[in-house]
Parts: C-alpha cells; structure tokens; sequence
C-alpha cells in the first residue's frame, strides 16, 4: 500500500525504494529485506493486483445470488455498481493502469500481466457458467473483464462523471437497438 500512496503522488518511474520504504515508515535497508529491488516490488504488486481482482470478483459473484434480481441486467448492472464504486474501506490496486503500461517495457511484468488476465478470465468464465448456464464462455468473460478494466481505469483516473454507475450495461444495450 505504501507503494500504491507513493505512485499516487508522482509517476512510477520517478518513484524509488527509498520513498516507498519512508511511506511505509521503515528504512531503506529493512525494505530490501523484503524486495531486492524496485522491479520486484512491482512484480509482487502485479501479483496483488491478480489475486485481488480474482478474489473479489468471485467473491462478489459467490455472496449476490441471480434469483435475488428481478432481471440478468439488474444483476449484471449491480455488480458494475460494485466496480466503479468500491465499497468504504476496500484497498484496491489502483496502480494497475501504471503496472499494465509498464508490461510493454518489461519481459518479466509483461508476463506477470498477461498471467494475471488469464486467470481472472478464467474465474470469471467459472462464475458466469455457473450464473448463466455453459451458454456462455471465454468470450463473455473476456468482454465483461473489458468492461471491468476499463470502468476501473476510467472511474481511478475520475475521467468520467461516474453518473452512469448504477447502469453501466443498460446504457450498452440502448446501443444495440435498432
């Protein structure tokens, strides 16, 4: 969290150990004894991100039951609700657009990042089968995870109003009206 606090106020690439360890309210040395350096400290943060995104989609799709909405909408709009605006209190990564673009740069990260989507499709394909039937699949789990990045990205950058919150997927479908 220390490093999330610290890329919040400068780019990433001017961040270094010594600030992440002062956010964090140790010394330089005692945070080198967790991470040998600044790229290993961002691949174990690629690793949270993965396992948080995972975790907490499965776990929001595990504790909301389909039967409890009147509509597929309505419950795929609440779980959009529950994307663009995190509950009080929940740490999310949100240095993941930062971590994503940083792939491009680097094997190793790239790797992580591509590692990291795959799993999260894969859990979110098991949630929706188990949802909506094998019916649906990769493709709808890979779309919703689009959905998900770009909300998340859009709604941490406040490049959006966020007025559409509560019908992130009902305004999609008035596009495909005829």
């Amino acid at each position: 969290m220390a490093f999330q606090r610290c890329i919040e106020t400068k780019p990433i690439d001017k961040v270094s150990l010594r600030d992440i360890a002062a956010e964090a309210g140790m010394s330089h040395p005692k945070l080198l004894n967790y991470f040998e350096n600044k790229d290993e400290l961002i691949l174990t943060y690629v690793k949270y991100t993965k396992d948080y995104m995972s975790q907490h989609c499965m776990t929001w799709f595990m504790t909301h039951n389909r039967k409890d909405y009147e509509s597929n909408l309505a419950y795929m709009n609440d779980f959009m609700r529950y994307v663009a605006d995190a509950p009080e209190g929940e740490l999310r990564p949100n240095a993941t657009t930062q971590t994503y673009v940083l792939g491009h740069y680097s094997k190793e990260i790239g790797e992580m990042v591509t590692a990291e989507f795959r799993e999260w499709r894969e859990i979110m394909e098991k949630c929706l089968v188990t949802i909506y039937g094998e019916d649906v699949g990769k493709k709808e789990a890979e779309a919703m995870m689009i959905l998900i990045s770009g909300t998340f990205i859009c709604n941490y950058n406040r490049a959006l109003t966020g007025e559409i919150n509560d019908n992130i997927i009902g305004y999609l479908g008035n596009l495909t009206k005829s």
